[in-house]
């Protein structure tokens, strides 16, 4: 039964991810994703880190699938995020 919670507590960050990935602040859900930047700017890795870790945790079958998909939305974050950090600045 835990292994079933972890699953899904893996797949709800993952999705929570895919979402801050394309949010529109205008729509209708755009406040809770608004709310989650605000809270902590780095919350995607925070939520992959706990995806990743409650995925190794979970059910066997869904484990490996779980952590590449948590695994690639964290690289893609982590390109944006240096992206935005370094490759902005002015001289």
């Amino acid at each position: 039964m835990r292994r079933n919670l972890f699953t899904a507590i893996s797949i709800l960050s993952l999705l929570l991810i895919f979402f801050l990935f394309g949010y529109d602040s205008t729509k209708w859900y755009g406040g809770f994703f608004t709310f989650l930047y605000q809270v902590n700017m780095f919350m995607p890795f925070i939520l992959g880190g706990l995806g990743i870790v409650s995925a190794l945790l979970g059910i066997k079958g869904y484990r490996m699938v779980l952590v590449v998909l948590h695994s690639s939305l964290l690289l893609l974050f982590l390109g944006i995020y240096l992206k935005a950090f370094y490759g902005f600045n002015e001289p």
